[in-house]
């Protein structure tokens, strides 16, 4: 079924007004959630560092993370001459907020390949109320340029039109600036190609022409990355997810380790990897996303799989695109997310699982049930209530979120400046205790982060304060983690007495309610003892002189 068969005429200021209207809702719930008088997650501070390094002239590839998002960033951090460093932070959370709220259009527009205006409207509020996604734009990371960048990809490589396929390679270049895992987008763009084309030497020919676009469009970071690490599509992680630990991937003491899949099956076996890196992926990944479908797509995407089977009035070949968008990311993601079960990196499938949930409510409202079918107006009527529904399911979800206490956040900072005045040494965060540190470390005397990629390392930025290096540890167990301790010279860790890291440090988590069953970690400091009223947090110091006890 073509687009133009789905039309309904309505008129391009009616449209207009309904998306400027649901973006004022959209932009309500993402104001309610965010704070800019709070600090923000570990990563904003590092795409905001590397943004000002930029406009220092230093184009230096991370490790673990893109350019993509910095780059977009740098511009706009010109705007400002401040010494505050939340000034800048705030600058990213607007970005993200306008990315995430102007990416309504576009998804308008993805839907519309799929559905008439009036359904193509109702998508674009199940994508505009998505509690989710309103929360993780003011965050001011990469995840709503990603996800803006997957709409507009999908979207025309649908066309049928080879020069607007030859843009849709375009954006899926762009995608791998903004986040690494463009490479799954650039798998599933070349199996779309063909698959929404007629099959010729002719098209081969065309698709190693987009191909090369694409080659073009990421081969400057592709060379900076072989000009620093010696491989074009490196990436720090892929030496050491097969060590089967989260913190595996950013620890101190795996930097110089190999170890690969093979490695991993000699030593543990072929069955052992299966049940570790594949049955336990697809559980993780399976989790995520039935954890992102609340709180309405969880009813409405199960109907939706249904009837996107047994389809009759449906454009079949675009909801096969669909299903293969989805499954071909989450298949490619399940080894990953084994060992990293991050929910934010499926976000950008969101979309997609939206468009196969507004199939319920188009069946219902187009053509009624069994028993009856609805006149004009009693479809028009029912859409509302649906969309009203969806509006208040999704408030109650946003409201149930914990934003950030002015009481906990002004904790957390006078805790960060204290033990950085009375600490010396390496310090382990089991707990995320130490993310305030990071905005200590930018309000040092004579931290002049605003030179940063001039006159200092942007890549080594955060290892923390003058005082206090903070380091990640990967060890299996109490015992092999103190021996790495003690190989690495960590001298202090931090325990949070409500959010022990299990993935990463499940070993240390009974150390804050038994701590006498410790007798070789000294405690150096307790907040509850200091007089803090919700951030509770104790540092041990490790004495190695003793025979450690579990």
């Amino acid at each position: 079924m073509l687009t133009s068969e789905l039309s309904l005429n309505y008129s391009k200021k009616k449209i207009f007004a309904l998306l400027v209207i649901i973006v004022i809702v959209s932009l309500g719930f993402k104001l309610y959630l965010v704070d800019f008088s709070s600090l923000p997650v570990e990563d904003t501070y590092g795409y905001v560092i590397r943004s000002i390094a930029h406009n220092n002239g230093d184009f230096t590839e991370n490790e673990r993370k893109t350019l993509g998002w910095s780059l977009f960033l740098s511009p706009f951090m010109l705007l400002l001459d401040s010494d505050e460093p939340l000034d800048y932070i705030n600058i990213a959370r607007l970005s993200s907020i306008i990315i995430s709220s102007v990416t309504i259009y576009p998804m308008y527009l993805l839907a519309r390949r799929f559905f008439n205006e009036k359904f193509s409207i109702a998508a674009s509020c199940l994508f505009a109320f998505q509690p989710h996604l309103n929360y993780n734009s003011v965050q001011g990371i990469s995840e709503p340029l990603f996800i803006l960048f997957s709409i507009l990809a999908f979207y025309l490589i649908l066309s049928k039109d080879d020069r607007i396929k030859y843009i849709a390679f375009i954006v899926t270049g762009l995608l791998l600036w903004v986040r690494f895992n463009g490479i799954i987008i650039l798998v599933i763009m070349s199996i779309l190609y063909f698959y929404n084309s007629d099959f010729s030497k002719k098209r081969i020919a065309k698709f190693m022409f987009a191909i090369l676009i694409f080659v073009l469009v990421v081969s400057p970071t592709l060379i900076q990355k072989y000009d620093q690490f010696g491989d074009p599509f490196y990436f720090s992680q892929s030496n050491t997810i097969f060590l089967e630990n989260y913190v595996s991937v950013v620890a101190e003491n795996t930097t110089t380790q190999n170890y690969s899949a093979m490695d991993y099956i000699n030593e543990n076996g072929i069955a052992s990897f299966f049940d570790k890196f594949i049955l336990h992926g697809i559980f993780n990944i399976s989790l995520a996303v039935y954890k992102i479908l609340f709180p309405y797509l969880i009813v409405l995407f199960p109907i939706g799989v249904f009837f996107s089977i047994r389809g009759f009035d449906q454009p079949k070949k675009f909801i096969k695109s669909n299903w293969i968008w989805i499954l071909i990311s989450l298949g490619l993601f399940v080894i990953y997310f084994a060992i990293v079960p991050e929910k934010r990196l499926i976000y950008f499938i969101i979309p997609n699982l939206i468009l196969i949930s507004v199939l319920p409510i188009e069946r219902l409202i187009k053509y009624g049930l069994s028993t009856f079918s609805f006149t004009e107006k009693q479809k028009n009527t029912s859409l509302v209530i649906v969309i009203i529904v969806v509006f208040l399911l999704s408030s109650v979800y946003t409201l149930n979120y914990e934003l950030p206490s002015k009481i906990e956040e002004n904790e957390k900072l006078l805790f960060a400046q204290t033990i950085n005045t009375k600490l010396d040494g390496k310090i382990l965060d089991a707990g995320y205790t130490l993310r305030s540190l990071m905005y200590v470390t930018l309000n040092e005397p004579n931290s002049n982060f605003k030179n940063f990629g001039d006159l200092q390392d942007v890549n080594t930025w955060w290892s923390g304060t003058k005082n206090l290096q903070v380091v990640n540890l990967y060890a299996t167990n109490f015992d092999t983690f103190i021996i790495a301790a003690q190989e690495s010279e960590l001298k202090y860790i931090s325990i949070n007495k409500n959010t022990v890291n299990i993935q990463w440090y499940p070993y240390l988590d009974e150390i804050y309610e038994n701590e006498k069953d410790f007798p070789n970690l000294r405690k150096v400091f307790d907040s509850e003892e200091d007089g803090y009223e919700k951030f509770h947090v104790k540092i041990f110091e490790i004495n190695y002189d003793m025979q450690i006890q579990k």
